[in-house]
């Protein structure tokens, strides 16, 4: 069997009758091992612990920055629709203050017409009442020299005075039944049409 065995192991680590060396072979082996836990292990489980930590330092920071992504994005979006409503405010606001500004100009433009509509009537009384003055300066003149020449003698002041009111009285009188007068022919005159 012994031949069997070394035709099988021609090295002679199964030989059985060589048991010391496999008991050194043991001894190095589990040196080496202890070398290997000892010095080779620690460094490598060292790295691979900071390997994994700046993985998982990474991943959070990812995961951060995809956060802050979102908040910016959110903030952006927010942002955006403050500024689309501030637009519409300002549009909004242009529009009202558009419209008052036309409302005002159209106040106005009717204030200033009612002012020169007012004007014209203050200026077509003041025209009146000077053509009647005129009016009456030349009535009491023709009253004056009529009353002479139809007393034939000169008029006193006095006299003179109470014809010119009579007369005066007399003119004002016509004057507004022919103004009722043609009113009324008017009057009548646009209902009969």
């Amino acid at each position: 069997m012994a031949v069997l065995v070394a035709q099988l192991d021609p090295t002679g680590i199964f030989d059985l009758g060589n048991t010391s060396l496999i008991f050194w072979e043991v001894i190095t082996f589990l040196i080496l091992l202890f070398l290997l836990i000892r010095y080779v292990y620690p460094p490598i489980k060292k790295q691979i612990q900071e390997r994994q930590s700046q993985i998982e330092q990474a991943i959070d920071e990812a995961e951060k920055t995809r956060a802050e992504a979102r908040e910016l994005l959110a903030e952006y979006r927010r942002q955006i629709e403050e500024a689309r409503g501030e637009g519409r405010r300002i549009l909004e606001d242009a529009r009202k203050q558009a419209d008052a500004q036309r409302e005002r100009t159209k106040r106005e433009a009717r204030e200033e017409g009612d002012r020169i509509i007012q004007r014209a009537r203050e200026e077509i009384g003041r025209e009146r009442e000077s053509a009647v003055r005129e009016v009456r300066r030349e009535v009491a003149d023709m009253v004056i020299q009529a009353s002479e020449q139809v007393i034939g003698r000169s008029v006193d002041q006095d006299e003179h005075e109470r014809l010119i009111s009579q007369a005066l009285d007399d003119l004002e009188a016509e004057v507004s039944v022919s103004t009722a007068g043609t009113k009324t022919g008017s009057a009548t005159g646009s209902s009969t049409t």
